[in-house]
């Protein structure tokens, strides 16, 4: 009998875990260049979309200004304020313009003629064109408030300290910068502190340096220079699974004898959402809207909730964004709808006059599909259209010509249509006018100022008598105090609010038993 060579056995075990090993460290490597790619390419397309924005705002501050300069009206004459002030109501970054000779300011659009003509401070920066910027200066119309101002021949414009914050794009990071090449200057304005030389900036580098990767773009036209970045242990996190996955494919790649491999892996929420997406398992809760004068529920607003299949309740605000940025936020507006017809659809065609609203978003816009999905949804449930609200926030809205002939398409079938979180974004008069809202919703920030004598709280009664102005609803946020409630019900105007001083979001059945109780005590 001849005996099989056992030395033979334990380099063939080498061999394979060698090869195993080799096949996904290289997966493992293509896996990181990807990585590396796509993120450099993402950083760049940021830093680009932000020179963009900076590129329009300049265009709107440069044609602003030459507006003024072109004024036939003596300074600061009615007439000349009067047209001030029509320049800011129709435009759309413009806060404030004023008017200066000589250096000295002698009157604004807010103030009018100043009592006493203030010398302006020394600029900042003097971009090549020759205009003049002051940043962070307090504004005289607004003690304890700053602007950015620029100035050119006889003119002031006055631009809002957060005009780049609403293009966040978490977990990217981004300064702003003006430039003068000539005199080699490199002036941060905004976001975060500027981490790059002059010549990096100038040169428009791509760089690494304390853990995050820079990249800088300069305006062609322009003094603006933007610097986007990403923390490279974010960067890390969101390529981890591409890594991982080539990772994998090399390790599979490199078996050659293997039957069946278990590889736990844990269940992430974008797989445990789409899943719960396409099996129906969120809820929905609904929380109480009132009348703040009489206490009466005249609507309530649709909330979607989620519980992981491990049993954690994951918040709004984590899964609606993840569900935005994997692509299927408009899969669960669809999911949001189909349940509140099915669990309020009975109380709805019987009490005509209650409004239920709906959250929906910019995808939901640009979706061709969605409006003809919501007709047919009320539709074949004969929910009329008008019961149904929807709700944007200010910063969904940020796409003007697109929103604007959605709206009105979703208006026209007898939708009203709510902003959220009102105050939150740099909406300005003229541009609620053109998207022909029917309410805001004043975010909860401004509720929770009531009483605090803070600057916030001074914008409220701005922020209502513009709403009146306009003849457009008021739905107040977070109201959770009855010293909150009352500040409202003592005003001279029709008010909404929603908060847990009136009634915490609750499921369906629990909501009804709320409305027949509520439509008890009125008849009783």
């Amino acid at each position: 009998m001849t005996l099989s060579n056992p030395g033979k056995t334990p380099f063939r075990l080498l061999r394979m875990v060698g090869v195993i090993l080799l096949s996904t460290l290289l997966g493992l490597a293509i896996g990181i260049g990807v990585s590396i790619r796509s993120t450099d390419v993402k950083v760049t397309k940021y830093a680009l979309h932000l020179v963009d924005y900076a590129d329009r705002f300049t265009d709107e501050i440069n044609s602003t200004l030459d507006a003024i300069n072109a004024s036939p009206f003596a300074l600061c004459s009615d007439e000349d304020i009067a047209r001030l002030r029509d320049i800011v109501f129709h435009g759309h970054l413009v806060k404030e313009i004023g008017r200066v000779r000589k250096g000295v300011l002698y009157c604004t659009s807010v103030t009018g003629r100043l009592d006493k003509p203030l010398v302006n401070e020394k600029p900042d920066i003097v971009t090549p064109s020759g205009k003049s910027i002051r940043l962070n200066s307090p504004l005289v119309s607004a003690p304890g408030m700053f602007g950015d101002i620029t100035e050119s021949g006889e003119a002031d414009f006055v631009a809002s300290r957060e005009t780049f914050a609403h293009l966040n794009e978490a977990p990217m990071m981004y300064t702003t910068t003006l430039t003068n090449r000539v005199q080699n200057q490199v002036l941060r304005t905004a976001g975060e502190p500027l981490m790059l030389s002059n010549t990096e900036v100038f040169e428009e580098r791509k760089l690494v340096r304390g853990g995050v990767y820079y990249v800088a773009r300069c305006s062609e036209r322009y003094a603006p220079c933007m610097v986007a970045g990403i923390k490279l242990r974010d960067a890390w996190e969101l390529n981890n699974s591409n890594i991982r996955g080539f990772g994998l494919i090399g390790a599979l790649t490199g078996i050659v004898l293997a039957s069946t491999i278990a590889i736990p892996r844990k269940r992430n929420l974008a797989t445990q959402l789409h899943r719960a997406l396409r099996r129906n398992l969120l809820t929905v809760v609904y929380q109480p809207i009132v009348d703040v004068k009489t206490g009466r529920i005249v609507g309530a607003e649709a909330l979607a909730r989620w519980t992981n299949e491990d049993g954690q309740y994951i918040p709004p605000d984590v899964f609606v964004a993840a569900a935005e940025e994997l692509g299927f936020i408009g899969r669960l507006t669809r999911v949001v709808l189909k349940l509140i017809v099915a669990e309020m659809g009975d109380y709805m065609r019987s009490h005509p006059s209650f409004r239920l609203n709906v959250n929906i978003s910019a995808t939901d816009l640009a979706d061709s599909d969605f409006l003809p999905m919501l007709e047919k949804t009320l539709s074949q449930n004969k929910i009329a259209s008008s019961s149904v609200n929807l709700e944007l926030t200010e910063r969904s809205t940020a796409d003007h010509h697109l929103a604007i002939s959605a709206i009105s398409k979703l208006r026209e079938r007898g939708h009203a249509f709510y902003i959220d979180d009102f105050g939150t974004g740099y909406s300005s008069l003229s541009y609620l006018n053109e998207l022909a809202v029917d309410a805001i919703k004043i975010d909860r920030a401004f509720t929770d100022a009531i009483g605090t004598g803070s600057l916030t709280a001074a914008i409220v009664p701005q922020i209502l008598a513009m709403a009146e102005a306009l003849h457009i609803k008021v739905v107040v946020e977070g109201v959770e105090r009855a010293e909150q409630s009352d500040y409202f019900a003592k005003l001279d105007q029709e008010i909404l609010a929603q908060g847990w001083h009136f009634g915490e979001a609750i499921p369906a059945k629990e909501f009804l038993i709320l409305l027949e109780a509520k439509a008890a005590e009125a008849t009783g």
